[in-house]
């Protein structure tokens, strides 16, 4: 278990640029709902699983203390880099150890990471960390973003070759189903209430920023890693994707994300 769970956050070791790059930063609409339920302004907010720190430099305006915690060393790093705020600071770390004082947040946020935990362990450590009253968010953009439906079918196809390669491996990393996060906190039992919402944001992409987008959340760098040889086998999908996108975008446009969005109380 350790070594598969190890793999879930090495996997991203060297890809972190391209990561920050294409990913949407999460809407302020997020961070609304959140406050609305902690109804007052926190001091601390820990983002776990913070990645390159797009979904930790959200709150700058919003608390006196922010910690993102990662414990892939490339992300973290590239987090530090575009950090821009001395309230920020990023630890090393992992979910169901973050080596933070009991009851010291007042939120606890983890955005398009919870996948790659363990649940029951992190709900526990979650837990202890954040105060009375204090709020869990867990939420993820629906994949694929809105893009025109000949864009979808085609990146849900090279994404499904993808994972192909990625599950092949003997000890392939672990993969929670986002849908069930409700469920397992209801089961969990502690938190006092949750519930799931559903938002959107809107972001402007260029064509080539759409197609970075495409190759991250397809995993093809990934399957890359692991099968150098494997681009060659999807060369004429990527590049009828381009296509595709190329016709259908000139310019800036505004790329549709879906949020799903589970929160919870302590």
């Amino acid at each position: 278990m350790e070594k598969i769970v190890d793999k879930n956050f090495e996997q991203w070791s060297g890809l972190s640029d391209e990561y920050h790059n294409s990913r949407p930063m999460p809407p302020k609409i997020i961070v609304k709902i959140i406050l609305s339920w902690l109804q007052k302004e926190p001091d601390t907010i820990i983002d776990i699983g913070c990645g390159t720190g797009l979904s930790t430099i959200i709150w700058n305006d919003f608390a006196k203390n922010i910690i993102g915690i990662e414990p892939n060393n490339d992300m973290r790093t590239t987090a530090e880099k575009n950090a821009g705020s001395n309230r920020i600071e990023f630890k090393k770390g992992v979910s169901n150890e973050t080596n933070l004082p009991s009851e010291c947040a007042d939120i606890i946020t983890v955005s398009q990471a919870f996948h790659w935990m363990d649940i029951d362990s992190t709900l526990t450590e979650f837990y202890r960390v954040l105060k009375k009253g204090g709020v869990l968010a867990l939420y993820d953009f629906v994949l694929p973003p809105i893009m025109g439906w000949e864009i979808e079918k085609a990146y849900l196809n090279l994404r499904q070759k993808c994972s192909k390669i990625i599950y092949s491996q003997e000890d392939p990393p672990i993969h929670n189903d986002k849908s069930t996060y409700n469920d397992r906190i209801k089961l969990f039992g502690k938190f006092r209430h949750s519930r799931e919402v559903e938002c959107h944001s809107e972001i402007e992409y260029t064509p080539q920023k759409l197609m970075d987008l495409i190759v991250d959340i397809s995993n093809l760098k990934l399957a890359m890693k692991i099968d150098a040889t494997f681009r060659k086998g999807v060369d004429e999908l990527y590049y009828s994707i381009y296509d595709l996108v190329r016709a259908r975008y000139i310019g800036d446009n505004a790329i549709i994300f879906p949020y799903r969005i589970v929160i919870a109380i302590k």
